[in-house]
């Protein structure tokens, strides 16, 4: 358990360079990222706050993303698994709300 990683300059180009060159079991993560350099989900959430970061932040979003996709069009991960785990972290699942639904209201004349 980390005491609190501090924040340094380096921190958004080495999160970068780790999900854009990540090649282990599975898909690249905030969880395997923060492992990697001693940190804890908590400590990257926290680093957010800096601009720098939080631009690379939502890139690394971005590849993970598309890492998830490209492997399961290739057939290399389970689509179902794939289309849950996109539906859960980045709301890309079926329409769930009351507003995103198409209302049909038939009536038979004779």
């Amino acid at each position: 358990m980390s005491k609190g990683r501090k924040y340094n300059r380096g921190l958004p180009l080495r999160m970068y360079t780790f999900f854009r060159s990540y090649s282990d079991i599975g898909a690249p993560s905030i969880a395997k990222f923060a492992g990697s350099i001693g940190a804890t989900v908590a400590d990257i959430e926290s680093f957010r706050k800096h601009r720098e970061f939080e631009r690379a932040y939502r890139e690394c979003s971005e590849i993970r993303r598309d890492y998830l996709i490209d492997n399961a069009l290739c057939k290399r991960f389970d689509s179902s698994l794939t289309k849950f785990l996109l539906s859960v972290e980045y709301g890309m699942g079926e329409a769930t709300d009351a507003g995103s639904t198409l209302d049909v209201k038939l009536e038979v004349v004779e």
